[in-house]
């Protein structure tokens, strides 16, 4: 596949963690025609709006678009002022290359990035294999038999891990027991950290092979709704709401909320009245609470149904639901949730957006893109409309402006963490929380499945040469009378 060559997200910033930081005052850009970033305009794909200046976004990238020893824009494709022979990311818009592990691959594109450990993902959930506590692939969890498809292992992307024994509370046969060497309370696993997690001498013995751990099988702690198990009366992650019950069985309740109905609840917590306590956030209301949902703004409860059904619901089993994926050529291709670091975060997703204002990013035409345009009069073009319904693209995660007020902080001020802000790497992880799927373009495409993934192009359309040819792995905006070649205005 030919990737997308142009320049686009300068007046954004993509962050550290390879998401777009929205710019503390989005309705103006600097007098020269330039960003606060470097650019105004693209080469052959995505552009940012200018007013001016020795080019345009017609020509090309403007002569002093990186100042007068920087890069020309055939050495700078995704347009970020480092040349290619420098660039960690070529492909990525990330000016300030950062690289948390010094592993040579980008934060933005690295799925560990505090661990030199490359980026090997098993499960397909975003998370690198040495990041992840949970790196096996669900289907190779004794998931058969199950009486329930909600008490499942799932490739649910986050590092949660009650006690502490370096397995994850989404693929733990013991949440609340640790069961793994010697790793628990006071020696807790860390990203990076080796740990024989399939070797169950040391880790997970389950000799009755029942996908509870012989730790904790039985075991019932002061406040729980039954017993370790799997059964719809027991209650797997002990946090007192039966399993039977549970939006999440597999991820305790952060906080035990007692109630005698919905109204002693807050917003999107259900009271579970026969346990006396508040079900997990669950948006959507689709009996999937939000840390577990791999589509918490869209209803799809076919996602915890019995392993045919939920298979529908992601083929490609990167946890993005299918209601959720950037149209149906992703629904094959694995384009996963980020991990990115930030002081807030809201059931597991970071409170931040990516869009960052009309009129800000252009199309291959040099067409602005808006929010809300009637297309008709070939003046602007629309996002697509599956953004609207998901977290952090142009609407903030559920509860998260109520979570940034608290912490005294909006948009402009929510920037993302690094090592040095909050004393290391350890700590850093304890503000990892979910991004959404880079989507460079914001066309609603994610990177991995977008022809194009620099050219604004919801269509996703394919390249067809001058002798009629079509070439189904290319695409129109990356190619032809758009390739690099053609608009590097040079």
């Amino acid at each position: 596949m030919k990737r997308g060559t142009g320049t686009w997200a300068l007046a954004l910033g993509l962050c550290e963690a390879g998401c777009i930081a929205l710019p503390g005052d989005i309705g103006s850009l600097p007098d020269d025609g330039s960003t606060s970033m470097g650019s105004g305009a693209d080469t052959d794909g995505m552009v940012t709006a200018t007013d001016g200046g020795e080019g345009s976004a017609d020509t090309g990238v403007p002569p002093s678009a990186c100042g007068p020893d920087g890069p020309s824009c055939l050495e700078d494709q995704d347009g970020d002022c480092v040349g290619l022979g420098e660039d960690n990311a070529p492909d990525v818009y990330n000016p300030d290359q950062s690289d948390i592990d010094g592993d040579g691959i980008a934060d933005p594109i690295d799925s560990c990035p505090s661990v030199p450990s490359g980026t090997t993902d098993s499960d397909h959930d975003g998370l690198g294999n040495e990041c992840d506590p949970c790196r096996r692939a669900a289907a190779t969890y004794n998931n058969d038999g199950l009486p329930s498809g909600s008490i499942a292992v799932r490739n649910v992307p986050s590092i949660a891990d009650a006690d502490g024994d370096g397995i994850g509370d989404a693929c733990d046969n013991c949440i609340v027991t640790p069961n793994c060497e010697a790793y628990g309370p006071g020696n807790e696993w860390h990203p990076g950290d080796p740990i024989a997690d399939t070797d169950p001498t040391v880790c997970q013995g389950d000799a009755d092979d029942d996908m509870v751990g012989d730790a904790c099988e039985g075991l019932q702690l002061p406040g729980a709704a039954g017993p370790v198990g799997l059964a719809a009366d027991d209650d797997f992650d002990q946090d007192g709401l039966r399993n039977i019950n549970d939006a999440c069985p597999r991820a305790p309740l952060a906080d035990a909320i007692a109630c005698a109905s919905d109204l002693d609840c807050p917003v999107n917590r259900r009271c579970e009245v026969a346990d006396g306590l508040c079900d997990h956030v669950d948006v959507d209301s689709d009996s999937v609470g939000d840390v577990c949902d791999n589509c918490p703004t869209v209803e799809n409860p076919l996602q915890t149904a019995l392993p045919a059904m939920a298979e529908a619901e992601d083929i490609d089993g990167d946890f993005v639901g299918a209601a959720c994926e950037g149209g149906s050529s992703c629904s094959t291709i694995v384009s996963p949730a980020r991990i990115g670091f930030y002081p807030v975060a809201v059931e597991g997703l970071c409170c931040t957006v990516q869009y960052p204002g009309d009129d800000l990013l252009l199309d291959p035409d040099g067409l602005p893109i808006r929010l809300d345009c009637d297309e008709s009069g070939n003046t602007c073009r629309q996002l697509p409309p599956t953004f609207f319904s998901l977290p952090g693209v142009v609407a903030l995660p559920p509860g998260c402006e109520a979570a940034l007020a608290d912490a005294g902080l909006d948009l402009s001020t929510h920037l993302p963490l690094t090592p040095g802000d909050v004393g290391g790497v350890d700590e850093l992880w304890q503000h990892s929380c979910r991004l959404p799927p880079l989507d460079q373009d914001l066309d609603g495409l994610p990177d991995a499945c977008d022809l194009c993934p620099l050219a604004f192009d919801p269509a996703n359309t394919v390249h067809i040469d001058g002798g009629g040819m079509v070439w189904p792995d290319d695409g129109k905006y990356c190619n032809g009378e758009y390739s690099i070649d053609n608009t590097c205005g040079l």
